[in-house]
Formats: structure tokens, sequence, C-alpha cells
């Protein structure tokens, strides 16, 4: 199945919801989107955007929870709190990233899309913070120059590997790591630094869950395809001239986001996740659309919860 497919699945998604939505409300269809690390998340949400432009009219804007990693040297000082603790060691994990920037910027594009409705002739704009993963010689920190975009925002794309991973009570996070097998990823981490990892969670679902109207999650038919997948993308950001890590810090670097795949990904891809949503107003059924991959990122199959 071609890109171009899959851009009409998830267009028709969105565009069928955008109109359900626009019945109960004038502001932004936010759109969350979560996909393992090199399923292709940038390339079809660059696709959409512009598919959306051209046969629906509809104005897109695009934020990545990447744009809201903590700058190189808050990066440092998180690890420094944290020694032994390699999930937050490197940027990535629930923890390392600013939460309530993310937030601001994110009630500021709700914000600013209501002003324009109300006065469209008013000097608009949003800042969103750019982040620039070849600094640091891979390392990555924030871009001294903010994306701007200007409204109207009909649709607002927000990405990431882990967007939607929602924390694990205690004893169930207990329960998966004292039965998990020797030779499971988790058990080269302390339950304590897991704990630490699943607590972080619930500043994500407090504060920029809310904002999210429906959801589409890509999962791989295998998990172990992101480890091919991102020394793909290392290798063609070193072919354009710019630093990158190594194959084998490549593998290191994956094996630290393992964990949360294996403790969060089986709920967000098996389950609507608008379970338990406290807003009464809105159906649940069909907010929430699942893709599955293969390696060559064909769609194999197709979900509607």
């Amino acid at each position: 199945m071609s890109n171009l497919q899959k851009v009409e699945i998830l267009s028709k998604f969105i565009v069928d919801n955008f109109n359900k939505f626009r019945e109960i409300t004038k502001r932004p269809l936010i759109v969350g989107l979560s996909g393992t690390q090199g399923c292709g998340k940038t390339t079809v949400v660059n696709q959409l955007v512009k598919y959306l432009k051209t046969t629906n009219n509809l104005s897109v804007v695009t934020c990545s929870i990447d744009d809201f990693l903590l700058t190189y040297k808050d990066q440092c000082q998180l690890s420094n709190k944290n020694l032994g603790n390699k999930l937050l060691e490197f940027r990535g994990q629930p923890g390392t990233h600013d939460v309530s920037l993310g937030k601001k910027v994110l009630q500021e594009l709700c914000d600013v899309h209501q002003k324009y409705s109300e006065n469209s002739q008013e000097n608009l704009s949003v800042s969103i913070p750019n982040y620039d993963k070849s600094l640091q010689k891979g390392r990555g920190d924030r871009s001294p120059v903010d994306n701007i975009v200007i409204p109207p925002f009909d649709i607002i794309l927000f990405d990431g590997w882990s967007l939607g991973f929602k924390h694990l009570s205690s004893s169930k996070l207990k329960e998966i790591y004292y039965n998990a097998s020797s030779s499971s990823i988790l058990k080269s981490h302390l339950l304590s630094h897991l704990e630490v990892i699943n607590e972080n969670l619930k500043q994500y679902e407090e504060n920029w869950y809310p904002f999210l109207d429906i959801f589409i999650c890509i999962e791989s038919e295998d998990i172990n395809n992101v480890y091919s997948w991102r020394l793909e993308q290392e290798h063609n950001m070193k072919r354009l001239g710019k630093d990158g890590m190594s194959d084998e810090q490549v593998k290191d670097f994956v094996d630290r986001y393992m964990p949360g795949y294996e403790l969060y990904l089986e709920r967000l891809c098996n389950e609507n996740f608008f379970s338990g949503d406290v807003k009464e107003d809105k159906e649940i059924y069909g907010r929430h659309l699942k893709l599955v991959i293969n390696h060559e990122r064909e769609i194999v199959k197709v979900i509607l919860f």
C-alpha cells in the first residue's frame, strides 16, 4: 500500500471527525498521532498537511512532542539528578520534555485561532519551538530559531513516539516487571527507575491529553523493526552532512525506548484512547484509528475503535 493510500485513509478519518466536531465547537480539531520511531510519522504528517490543504482546503499546523524536548543544558541537569537511570540519561523518555511549554503552545494555538475567527484582520502568530537532533554531536538541542505559524488552524497534528502512553498502577507495573523473563529488556533497569518514568507520564496525561480530539496509532507488526528503521534514519541524516550517532550508539539509544514499548504499547494499540474520557458530550467510538504496518511500512490492517 503506497504512502498516498495511507494519506487517503488518514485524511478521510480526520475530515469525517472535523465535520462532526465543527458542529460542536469552532476551535481547531487536535489530532494525536503516535507511532514507533522510524515508522514514517514525519513523512506521513508532511504529506497529510499538503493533502488536507489541496483536497479539503483545510489549514493544518503540525507540532511534535520532540519540539518540547528539554534543552541540552536542562537534559544534562536532569541526567545528573538521576545518575544511574539510563532512561533519563538522554532525550526522549517521559520526563525529558518541557510539559508546561507544550501545554502553553497547544493552548495558544487554540486561542489564536479563536481570535482570528473573531477578527481576521488582526496580525496574529504562534511560535513553536524547533528541536534539532543533529546538534551536540547527535545528542540534540533546541534550535535558536522557532517555527512561526499563522492562523487559521483548522487542524492541529500533534505527534510523538510515546504520545498516548498512559501510566500503569503501581501494582500493575510491578506485576509486569516481576513476571518478565530474564531476557526482557525491562530487567536491564531497576524497578525504581521504571517507576520514575511511570510517574512522569501522569504530567502528560494531565496537561497534554485533554487537548486531543481524535487519535491515530501506527503500530509495527514487529517492534524490533524500530532498530533497523532508526538506523536508516541516522544514516540518511549523515548523508545530508549532519552529525549523528554511530551504529552502536543507535542500538544503545533505541534500547532505552524499548521498556516504554513493552510497558505501554499494548494498551495504546488495543484500547480506545478515549475510554474513560470524562467529556460526556463526545462520542467515544470512531475517534481512534489504528494502522498496523510491516517492515516495509506497508499497511496490513486498519482498525477503528
